[in-house]
C-alpha cells in the first residue's frame, strides 16, 4: 500500500460560525487537531463570528462562501473549486445543510473523501432537502453522530449506513468551564439556546410561573436570540411573570453566566447532544432536562442530573423544588456530573475519536 504524506489537508465545512453547539465543536476541533493536520474552514455564509476571528487569530484559514440567492446551487461549484485549489484530502461537513453541499461538491474523480455529520434529530421539511440529505448520508465515506440516538435517527430517516456510522460525543473545554464547587443559593434559574420552537420555551415559562407561586423570590434568565423572542416576551407578560424573567440576548461568556445559577433547565422537544448541558454539568450547576435525543446519554437520571418528559411543566417544577429543598442532593449530583464530563466528554477525547474516523477513512488508523 502506498503511504500517504504525513500532512493531512482537512476541510471543515459548516453553514455559519456564530453561536451554536456545532459551531463550537468545529472550532474546538480545528484548534486542537494534531500537528500533522492542516485544517481549512469553509463557512457557507457571511455569519462567521465569533468563531471566525478566533480561528483566524490561531492561524486557521477561514473562507466564506455566501449564497448569492436562496437555494444557491452554484455554491457547490465554488466549494468544489476551493477544495481542489486547497488540495483538501478529506472534507468533513457539520450539520445537515453543510453535509448536503459537501456531498455534491465531492462527487467526481480526484475529489476529497467525504465525512458527513448528523448532530440534531431534525427531519427536513421539504421533499427535495430530504432526498439530498438521504443521498449525502448514505453516500458518505463516514458519518459522525454525536449520540447513539442520533445514529439511530440518521439510519432510520436518512439512510446512513450503520457500518460507516461513528458516535463521537461532544467535548467540553474543561479549562474554560472549571468546576465552581458548591456555592450558596442565588435563587436563579437559567437556560441557554436559540429562541426557536425546538427549545419549547413556553414550557419553560409555564414552569417558571408555577414555581414562583411557591418560591416567589426566584429569578429566571434566558440567554439567546431567535424568531420567537417577541412572542415569548408576550407570554411572560400574559403569565404575570415578566418582572421575574429576563431575556438577556446573546452572550459570549456562557461560562460566566452558568456560574451564577442554582439550576439549569432545558425544555427542548428534540435535540441531538446539546453542548450547554455538558457545559453546565462541567461548571457544577444541577441540570434538569427533557428526555429527548441524546440527552439521556449525557445525564443519568438521579445520579448526574434530572430528566423529565417534554411538555410537562409540573414535573419540571416538582424536581426543581426537590433540589431547592435538598442541598446535599444537589452537591451529589453536581460532583457526579463533573466526574462524568471529565471521563467521557472532554475536548481532547472528542478530537482523538474524530481523528480516528479520519484515519479510518483515509485508509490508515492512528
Amino acid at each position: 500500500m502506498t503511504r500517504r504524506p504525513a500532512t493531512v489537508r482537512l476541510g471543515l465545512v459548516i453553514g455559519q460560525l456564530d453561536y451554536g453547539g456545532a459551531e463550537t465543536q468545529l472550532a474546538e476541533l480545528a484548534l486542537r487537531l494534531p500537528d500533522h493536520y492542516e485544517p481549512v474552514v469553509y463557512c457557507l455564509s457571511d455569519r462567521d463570528e465569533p468563531h471566525g476571528s478566533r480561528l483566524r487569530r490561531a492561524g486557521v484559514a477561514v473562507k466564506r462562501i455566501p449564497a448569492v440567492r436562496h437555494y444557491d446551487i452554484a455554491r457547490t461549484r465554488r466549494l468544489a473549486r476551493l477544495l481542489r485549489e486547497d488540495r483538501i484530502e478529506l472534507a468533513h461537513a457539520f450539520l445537515y445543510i453543510a453535509s448536503a453541499y459537501t456531498y455534491v461538491a465531492t462527487r467526481g474523480a480526484g475529489a476529497p473523501r467525504f465525512v458527513a455529520s448528523a448532530r440534531n434529530c431534525k427531519r427536513e421539511k421539504t421533499i427535495l432537502r430530504s432526498w439530498v440529505m438521504r443521498r449525502a448520508l448514505h453516500g458518505a465515506d463516514a458519518v459522525i453522530c454525536n449520540s447513539k440516538e442520533m445514529a439511530r435517527f440518521a439510519a432510520r430517516h436518512y439512510r446512513a449506513r450503520t457500518e460507516r456510522t461513528h458516535v463521537v460525543y461532544n467535548g467540553v473545554d474543561l479549562d474554560r468551564f472549571p468546576f465552581r464547587g458548591v456555592v450558596p443559593l442565588t435563587h436563579r434559574i437559567g437556560a441557554v439556546g436559540r429562541l426557536e420552537k425546538q427549545k419549547d420555551w413556553p414550557t419553560f415559562l409555564r414552569a417558571a410561573a408555577q414555581l414562583l407561586k411557591s418560591r416567589p423570590g426566584v429569578e429566571f434568565e434566558i440567554v439567546g436570540e431567535g424568531s420567537e423572542r417577541a412572542r415569548l416576551e408576550g407570554l411572560a407578560r400574559q403569565l404575570g411573570i415578566a418582572g421575574s424573567v429576563r431575556f438577556a440576548g446573546t452572550r459570549s461568556d456562557v461560562e460566566g453566566f452558568l456560574t451564577t445559577l442554582d439550576q439549569f433547565w432545558l425544555t427542548s422537544t428534540w435535540e441531538g447532544t446539546p453542548n450547554v448541558v455538558l457545559e453546565a454539568m462541567a461548571v457544577g450547576v444541577p441540570v434538569l432536562a427533557t428526555r429527548v435525543g441524546g440527552v439521556p446519554e449525557l445525564i443519568e437520571d438521579g445520579r448526574t442530573g434530572m430528566l423529565v418528559e417534554p411538555g410537562a411543566p409540573s414535573s419540571l417544577v416538582a424536581r426543581s423544588v426537590h433540589l431547592f429543598e435538598d442541598p446535599a442532593e444537589c452537591e451529589r449530583l453536581v460532583r457526579n456530573a463533573r466526574g462524568d464530563v471529565e471521563k467521557r466528554f472532554s475536548t481532547g477525547q472528542m478530537v482523538t475519536e474524530t481523528c480516528r474516523v479520519y484515519e479510518s477513512v483515509l485508509g490508515e488508523r492512528a
